[in-house]
């Protein structure tokens, strides 16, 4: 954690004496910035999966302007960033030595990113199965008293081959795998299951959650319609 602090600071100061964008100009990376990618470097990036594979780890494989905060020291940078959604990494550029290469941002629950019109929060939470678990979520819905994470993950599916003429053959690929958590405040997320039975398990039954699932028709799988709920919930303090 300590090279962390090193890495913000430094950059956080290249960039206010260089005044330029680090990531896309050579000239910007002085000695400082150098040995702070250096010592970043050695968290180590997950090696992508190779082979002729359908479909992408990545929802968007562009990277994009963002910025890296870490709310203990209050400090910010500037970088390029992309989600790597099948190894669950943040990826930034570095030029440190001249060339750009790709690094994983560190994961820790204090060190926030920003890119693409989302956020992204390293959090423990409870999975489909009830076990504890680490990982990105996005926050898609803040209330005063719950939130909504959404958890953007790959999977990977093997291929499998053709024995004869009649079977067919199904190449390897990436599937979207999207799930939703609730939590109330300061509390741990929990999977939701976008249904009737799972939103009124997390709301304990409530006669007046039921009745609004009732009476507006929410759809099963709809985030938009969870998104209704648990705005009518914020909005009903006799709940």
């Amino acid at each position: 954690m300590k090279l962390f602090y090193c890495l913000i600071i430094s950059l956080f100061i290249s960039n206010v004496l260089q005044g330029q964008s680090f990531q896309t100009d050579e000239r910007a990376w002085n000695s400082a910035t150098q040995r702070a990618f250096s010592d970043l470097g050695r968290t180590k990036l997950t090696k992508s999966v190779l082979g002729s594979i359908v479909g992408s780890e990545y929802y968007e494989k562009e990277f994009k302007e963002g910025r890296i905060v870490h709310l203990d020291k209050s400090l910010e940078i500037k970088t390029s960033l992309r989600y790597n959604a099948y190894n669950d990494e943040i990826e930034l550029i570095d030029m440190s030595s001249g060339t750009k290469a790709v690094k994983a941002a560190i994961k820790n629950s204090r060190i926030i990113s920003f890119f693409d019109n989302n956020e992204y929060n390293y959090l423990k939470y409870l999975d489909s199965k009830n076990i504890a678990s680490t990982g990105y979520l996005i926050p898609v819905f803040k209330g005063l008293k719950i939130e909504i994470h959404e958890r953007k993950r790959k999977k990977f599916i093997k291929g499998k081959a053709s024995v004869n003429s009649l079977d067919i053959e199904h190449k390897p690929k990436f599937v979207d795998d999207i799930q939703y958590f609730l939590s109330y405040k300061g509390s741990t997320p929990e999977y939701i299951k976008i249904t009737k039975k799972s939103i009124l398990k997390f709301f304990n039954k409530s006669e007046e959650i039921l009745n609004f699932i009732k009476k507006n028709k929410i759809k099963n799988g709809d985030l938009t319609s969870l998104i209704k709920i648990v705005e009518f919930y914020e909005n009903n303090s006799s709940i």
